[in-house]
């Protein structure tokens, strides 16, 4: 379990550093700011969907379909919510930074998403 945690937590966080590194010295400093926020809204709920995951399909015969429905509405509300929320609150003046937030916010969604699904994905071996 942990190290599937680890990897749902490490991976997208270093796809992110690797992409924004680029991005920063392209567009400039902001996208550091902009990869936090998107990151640091679709990381925590990937942990959570994965706990959530692990525990409905231990207690439930339908639990991966909950699971994936729960995931579903947990990753769009915290992810997409939160960062409506954050680009009101950060009250950004170019257009060309609005964009750039809502596409971090979107690389950052989707980035967990293909992970967590590759995790989901994976064979787990029977418990003893």
């Amino acid at each position: 379990m942990s190290r599937r945690l680890l990897v749902v937590m490490v991976l997208p966080l270093a796809m992110g550093a690797v992409v924004a590194i680029p991005a920063a010295m392209v567009r400039g400093p902001n996208q550091w700011a902009f990869a936090a926020i998107g990151f640091g809204l679709c990381v925590p709920p990937g942990l959570a969907v994965l706990l959530l995951h692990d525990y409905l399909i231990r207690t439930s015969p339908y639990g991966r379909v909950m699971a994936m429905f729960a995931g579903t509405l947990i990753r769009l509300a915290v992810c997409f919510g939160g960062g409506v929320a954050a680009f009101f609150l950060a009250d950004l003046e170019n257009r060309a930074d609005k964009i750039a937030f809502f596409a971090w916010i979107l690389f950052a969604y989707l980035t967990t998403l293909v992970i967590e699904t590759v995790v989901f994905a994976k064979p787990r071996p029977a418990p003893q």
